[in-house]
């Protein structure tokens, strides 16, 4: 049987939307289309974060390509985490493909009460491509960001978009959007994301952007580091 045949065989039965980055193989050749590429300058950023010997959780890993980045990158241990169980199916056959045994999978729904994460902590948490524009219209951020700062007291590694056009991409309009979030973050017509997130941070982090920023609307997500 060719070497990802079974994992094509998984994926052909998983709901598109599930598959939600293209998967890569170790050599980031495309395995299998997604339903955004990888995007390689959001890579670069990513690669300047020193993973040397942490113990690091991911939160909503998909198919677990920034897992198997950050083991790649040394560090001793990376528990992914997602709610969904047939997609977690396929990352082990990916890690079995890698020889990545530093990387585990956990099945877990981050939104259950008392759920398998309660009470963990780890020397870095990751929450990266996690949260899009279901997120942002549902008014789900801030309590997806106070669950996240739990898992560790020292480093945390994020990816969000700058901003999202309230019409256009969230499908809602501004009134919606005042039930969640203040009005300093909605203007021009977009829901400023990035804004909201580092100053929902910067009282009790410090923020290294790994990101380049220029002026106005961005579509690919930016990096950034919170450490203490």
């Amino acid at each position: 049987m060719p070497r990802f045949e079974r994992l094509r065989q998984l994926v052909s039965g998983i709901g598109r939307e599930h598959v939600y980055r293209t998967i890569y193989d170790e050599h980031y050749t495309p395995l299998i289309q997604g339903v955004e590429d990888l995007d390689f300058q959001g890579l670069e950023a990513f690669r300047k974060v020193d993973f040397q010997g942490k113990h690091v959780v991911d939160l909503g890993c998909n198919f677990g390509f920034f897992a198997f980045e950050a083991a790649r990158r040394g560090a001793a241990s990376v528990l992914a985490v997602d709610r969904e169980a047939n997609v977690l199916q396929g990352a082990c056959l990916l890690r079995d493909a890698f020889g990545q045994n530093t990387v585990n999978f956990l099945a877990c729904d981050i939104e259950s009460p008392g759920n398998c994460l309660q009470g963990r902590t780890f020397d870095m948490a990751m929450l990266v491509e996690f949260m899009g524009k279901t997120f942002v219209r549902a008014g789900l951020v801030e309590r997806t960001l106070a669950f996240y700062e739990r898992l560790s007291d020292k480093e945390l590694v994020l990816s969000v978009q700058k901003s999202y056009y309230v019409r256009k991409e969230l499908g809602s309009d501004m009134e919606t959007m005042r039930r969640f979030y203040p009005e300093a973050y909605l203007h021009g017509g977009a829901m400023h994301l990035l804004e909201y997130v580092r100053d929902f941070f910067k009282d009790r982090w410090n923020i290294q952007m790994l990101s380049d920023l220029a002026p106005g609307y961005e579509k690919p997500r930016k990096f950034m580091r919170l450490y203490r």
